[in-house]
């Protein structure tokens, strides 16, 4: 087994783990590497629009992207700390897939494994859309 860490992906099922560590390809990892630079373009117009309310950080690591969404004004009564809201991950799996998973405070749905040419650009800004909603709606609810 490849003991690289540079090569770890995140299954969808804890069985398949053992396989994370299989190294893929290089056109499966050229592919994937399209599909995050994909999900950079879309993140400045999600950045543009939540600005009004929080921060938005995209975040590259092995295997995958991450966005993080931070409220402007969270719970600490003004003190200034900036808690994590909600996440956004794009991962490749063991098996040249790509995971799309959300959080949103606890709420966690099921993640969305998808061949690389079906994460289109629409695809990316459907789901990106879904997660602004939810975010927003976090401090909505706290307020009524």
């Amino acid at each position: 087994m490849n003991t690289d860490t540079s090569s770890h992906r995140w299954s969808v099922a804890p069985a398949q783990r053992a396989l994370d560590h299989e190294p893929l390809g290089a056109d499966v990892l050229a592919a994937f590497a399209q599909v995050v630079a994909r999900l950079h373009s879309e993140t400045d117009a999600l950045a543009r629009r939540m600005a009004d309310v929080g921060t938005i950080e995209l975040v590259e690591r092995d295997g995958g992207a991450q966005l993080l969404y931070r409220a402007h004004h969270g719970e600490d009564e003004g003190e200034g700390l900036h808690r994590l809201v909600g996440s956004f991950d794009l991962h490749l799996t063991h098996d040249a897939k790509a995971a799309i998973h959300l959080r949103i405070r606890g709420d966690l749905p099921p993640a969305e494994v998808l061949d690389f040419d079906r994460v289109t650009a629409d695809h990316l800004r459907t789901r990106l859309h879904a997660f602004e909603m939810g975010c927003r709606r976090l401090p909505m609810a706290r307020a009524a």
